[in-house]
Order: structure tokens, then sequence, then C-alpha cells
């Protein structure tokens, strides 16, 4: 995958953790996130895409009108991706960086979530 393509996949990402409307977000999902592909972070666990959306879910519900953006450029090679986010809501920032892995269709089939 060309630098890209793995942008274009972790901006599609980042928008689903930002889209609130179910049918959009479960759309931007099935385009870039492997059926079986795992999330974890210090809160939260999903090993599949229906899983990750309802994390996704009760993210958005909790924290309404939050937005992610990507900070800078993101790294990869052999099928491993690293890029810093920033989470925008209720007045304030949290920032944070994401680790993953792509599968040579170009799907998301992993990402664990520092912040």
């Amino acid at each position: 995958m060309t630098q890209t393509d793995i942008e274009a996949l972790v901006e599609h990402y980042v928008a689903a953790w930002s889209e609130p409307d179910s049918v959009a977000r479960q759309t931007l999902l099935k385009a870039i996130w492997q059926e079986d592909g795992v999330y974890t972070d210090r809160f939260n666990q999903a090993s599949n895409r229906a899983a990750l959306d309802n994390v996704i879910t009760h993210f958005l519900e909790g924290n309404l009108g939050a937005k992610f953006t990507v900070n800078g450029k993101v790294d990869h090679h052999h099928g491993c991706i690293r890029f810093y986010w920033t989470l925008h809501f209720a007045g304030s920032e949290t920032s944070g960086m994401d680790y993953g892995e792509v599968t040579p269709d170009g799907k998301l089939c992993k990402i664990v979530g520092f912040f």
C-alpha cells in the first residue's frame, strides 16, 4: 500500500470514531475493518467489526459531539501502522497514539490504542 492509501485508511478509521450516525459508521467500518479484526485500549476490547461498532456507539453516546483528528504523518511498514490523534470534545482535548496492523488487501485487522 502507498502512503496515500495508508493515510486514507486511517482517515476513514478516525471518521468512523467521529460518526454518530450508526448506518454511516457501519458503512465506514465495513470498508476498512476486517470482519474479525481486534481492537483494544485500556478500557475496551472488541474481537470483531460489530463489537467495535458497539464500543464506538457507547463512546459517542457518552461524549456527544466528540471528533477525532489525525496529527501528522501516519507511519507504516511491513503491514504495521502508527499514528497520533487528538480527541476534541466538550471544550477540551486529549491526545493519543494508535498502533495497528493492515491486511494484505488493505483492511485494518488490529488497533491498539494508547491515551
